[in-house]
């Protein structure tokens, strides 16, 4: 064996064998690949420079993956130490938790991180009612006293809420962490909305360090404390969700607030306010519910107020409801789309105490069953009425058989009105038709499969699943159409008849006008280039009289004694139990600021007004003969 040429064969094997390693990271093959165009660049910088990028090229991709993984490494240990050492509670952006929350943030501002990034809200309705938030009234007003929304508008500034992102909150000793952010889609399915932006659905989360949310439990206690006294002296209305947001938004969504209105503005008689005013402070007593609960009596109160429109109603409703610091769930019974099946989950998604005012119940579209019996005697009377128009009806066509021959015209009006009779049979309430004014049976507003029947409302009301805890108001401009089941002991508890207005309450209604002290200010209206102080201004304009006495002098120079005198006279010449207080009070807002005014124009308001309502008494008259005779 030749050892010389063995030894000559070792290194090209050597060689071989390192060829096979990876190559280097700064191998212009691998720096090729991720950076296209390396190596033109390369030989260029080394060319003209001389210098070896590569190795520049080296530490800038160390430093990226530095970067990256202490990122990755960051995130992980903040999920460690927020999943052991950290507590959180959620907040969905569909409670009114979430929105005290955020303006409880936005009021709060110095408690807060320095933020980079807010979001700007316009204050509108009468969430821009608030004293910090609107501008000086004085703001509003041009030169000539004029207000000027726009301009009022303007000079409103907008709400600054803190937008996605992290931030740390100081309260109470405490650091908290808030966080805003979208709600993860997980399990839920995709939504497409066509032509339109699809919803916020937002989420807060509250962080603190510890594994108790109790000092969470403590920072939300303390904004519902100041979110209450903030929206003190109002109430909130609330009506049913929508259909296609009821699934994520709740039964129930906040339409607005307002001013909750004192029981001394509503004109009703004052037995009647104190009676109702005990009885639901008895009934919202804490120690009330075991007493119902002791005695097998389901915990609920109903209330039926009646009587003409404009007497105030609605009003009172309201009034009850700033009184005790309950908010109003109204339900529209004639919604067309309104099912018994959604109304059951309305009535299920009340709270444990709320008024729910369900209006015009008689007018509201009810499906009688028709095996109903809750009125025996007037069933018993449509049945002999039926059977008297039978027999006249068998007369009427023997008659028309004996004289066929000379009378045909006998015939032809006997199958028409056979045929109008007929189809108000199939129509009308004994058939399936609607309770209500035009018993049509079929709505123009109503849908198929829709509608809600009597014992659905009354199975809602009271029925074995039916919430306990509410107060429950009707009103009706007409009780005697009301199914005597609806309104039996039970179901309404208490019935409060509102009646036209009286001497009493006519001078209730005027005293209560003209004592308010605060008063806007007139402006310096022009008309037709004349100012304000020639002569041409003493004229009406705009329904205020114009005299020799200007309106600041009427109110300013009228005592206690003088205005109780005035309101006297006035009530004297307006006739009792004629006039609503609503129409009583449009006639006294026409001269708003002039009590002497009023009082002279009063006597001819009332014939005005009782003259036109004999027109309108004659023209429903006329067309109810107009009808009876169409129908004949």
């Amino acid at each position: 064996m030749d050892l010389r040429r063995l030894a000559k064969a070792l290194p090209s094997q050597q060689g071989e064998a390192n060829s096979t390693e990876l190559p280097a990271l700064n191998s212009p093959n691998i720096l090729e690949a991720l950076i296209p165009g390396y190596g033109i660049i390369s030989g260029y910088a080394s060319a003209y420079l001389g210098l070896d990028i590569s190795l520049f090229v080296t530490v800038g991709l160390i430093c990226v993956a530095a970067s990256k993984g202490s990122q990755y490494l960051y995130a992980q240990l903040e999920r460690l130490f927020e999943t052991v050492f950290m507590s959180s509670v959620i907040i969905d952006e569909h409670d009114d938790l979430f929105d005290q929350v955020m303006a409880w943030l936005a009021a709060h501002q110095e408690s807060t991180s320095r933020n980079r990034q807010m979001r700007a809200k316009t204050q509108r309705g009468n969430r821009a009612n608030s004293v910090q938030d609107v501008a000086a009234d004085d703001d509003a007003l041009d030169e000539n006293g004029m207000f000027n929304f726009n301009k009022w508008l303007a000079r409103t500034p907008p709400r600054y809420e803190p937008y996605y992102g992290r931030q740390f909150v100081w309260h109470d000793g405490h650091i908290f962490w808030f966080k805003r952010s979208s709600r993860p889609n997980h399990g839920q399915r995709m939504q497409v909305n066509f032509g339109q932006s699809a919803p916020e659905d937002d989420i807060i989360q509250l962080d603190c360090i510890g594994r108790s949310i109790d000092p969470i439990k403590g920072l939300l206690r303390s904004v519902r404390v100041w979110s209450v006294a903030r929206t003190s002296g109002t109430t909130v209305i609330r009506h049913p969700t929508p259909k296609e947001r009821s699934r994520f938004g709740g039964a129930w969504s906040k339409t607005t607030s307002r001013p909750s209105r004192p029981m001394d503005t509503v004109i009703l008689d004052a037995e009647q306010k104190t009676m109702i005013i005990k009885d639901m402070n008895e009934y919202l007593h804490p120690a009330t519910p075991k007493w119902y609960a002791t005695r097998g009596i389901p915990y609920r109160r109903g209330y039926l107020f009646h009587g003409p429109p404009g007497t105030g109603k609605t009003s009172l409703s309201f009034a009850l409801a700033g009184i005790f610091g309950l908010e109003i769930y109204a339900i529209g019974l004639h919604e067309p789309t309104l099912t018994e099946g959604d109304l059951l989950q309305l009535f299920n998604g009340l709270p444990r105490r709320c008024i729910v005012l369900l209006e015009d119940v008689d007018a509201a579209g009810l499906i009688r069953d028709g095996n109903s019996d809750s009125k025996p005697a007037e069933s018993k009377r449509k049945k002999q009425d039926d059977e008297k128009e039978a027999e006249a009806s068998k007369e009427v066509k023997k008659d028309g058989q004996a004289a066929d021959d000379s009378n045909p015209k006998k015939d032809e009006e006997y199958t028409l009105r056979d045929l109008a009779k007929e189809l108000k049979s199939i129509g009308g309430p004994s058939r399936g038709g609607r309770v209500g004014p035009g018993n049509d049976g079929s709505g123009p507003n109503r849908q198929p499969g829709t509608g809600i029947s009597l014992s659905g409302l009354l199975n809602a009301i009271d029925g074995v699943a039916s919430h306990e805890g509410r107060v429950l108001i009707m009103t009706t401009n007409h009780p005697e159409k009301l199914d005597a089941a609806l309104i039996r002991p039970g179901r309404v508890d208490r019935k409060v008849e509102f009646t036209l207005a009286g001497q009493d309450q006519i001078q209730e209604l005027f005293v209560r006008m003209y004592a308010a002290s605060e008063q806007a200010p007139e402006p310096k209206l022009s008309v037709n280039g004349t100012a304000s102080g020639d002569a041409e201004s003493n004229k009406e304009l705009n329904g205020h009289a114009k005299g020799s006495t200007s309106a600041a002098d009427q109110l300013a120079s009228l005592s206690r004694t003088e205005l109780e005198g005035l309101a006297t006279e006035f009530a004297m010449q307006v006739p009792e139990n004629t006039f609503t207080p609503a129409e009583v009070q449009n006639l006294l807002m026409r001269y708003k600021v002039e009590p002497r005014t009023a009082v002279a124009r009063v006597e001819g308001w009332v014939s005005e007004t009782l003259e036109e309502k004999e027109r309108e008494r004659m023209a429903r008259e006329d067309a109810q003969d107009a009808e009876a005779g169409a129908e004949s």
